[in-house]
C-alpha cells in the first residue's frame, strides 16, 4: 500500500525498481525496499489456497497458492535456498537486482524473488546451461577513493 503523505511522487517504483505483478500483489517486497521516502507500507495478506495455481518444477507439477512468488512457491514446497555469499542459488538481495536467484521459468532465465507464479508456469532447477546476465563480486580492496572511484 501507498502511504501518499510520504510518497514525493519521484517516480523510483515506476521506473527503476518497476513491479513485475501490477494488479496483484505477491508480497515479494521490492518496492516497499526500494522507496527512498518509505511511502509504502505493509499490509499482512494470508496465503491464498482457494486460488492455487499448478507449477511444474523441473516437469512434475504442484499445486501453489497463487498470490506469491516464484521463490516463495519452492520455499512452500520445500525448497531450500543457499545463503547469500554461497556459489548456490539463493536470496541474497531479494528485490531483483543480484540475479542470484534467478532460474529458468518458461524456457528463459528469470528471477525467482520477483515473478509471481501463474497457473502452468515451467520451473527448471537447473540454470547451468544459462550464460550469468550479472555477475556479483564484493569490494575489494583498493587504495584510493570508493567503489568504482579513481
Amino acid at each position: 500500500m501507498v502511504n501518499y503523505d510520504r510518497c514525493a511522487g519521484c517516480g523510483f517504483c515506476l521506473t527503476v525498481s518497476t513491479c513485475h505483478s501490477p494488479g496483484r500483489c505477491v508480497g515479494c517486497l521490492s518496492c516497499y525496499w526500494a522507496c527512498p521516502y518509505e511511502a509504502r507500507e505493509l499490509i499482512e495478506s494470508p496465503l491464498d489456497g482457494e486460488n492455487s495455481v499448478t507449477v511444474y518444477v523441473d516437469g512434475r507439477p504442484f499445486k501453489v497458492p497463487g498470490n506469491v512468488t516464484v521463490a516463495k512457491a519452492l520455499e512452500y514446497l520445500g525448497f531450500r535456498f543457499d545463503p547469500p555469499g554461497s556459489r548456490g542459488l539463493s536470496l541474497a538481495c531479494r528485490t531483483s537486482g543480484c540475479w542470484a536467484c534467478a532460474l529458468v521459468i518458461d524456457g528463459g532465465l528469470e528471477r525467482t524473488c520477483v515473478t509471481p507464479v501463474r497457473d502452468g508456469m515451467r520451473v527448471e532447477l537447473d540454470a547451468s546451461r544459462y550464460r550469468p546476465l550479472r555477475i556479483v563480486h564484493g569490494p575489494e580492496p583498493h587504495v584510493v577513493g570508493g567503489k568504482g572511484t579513481p
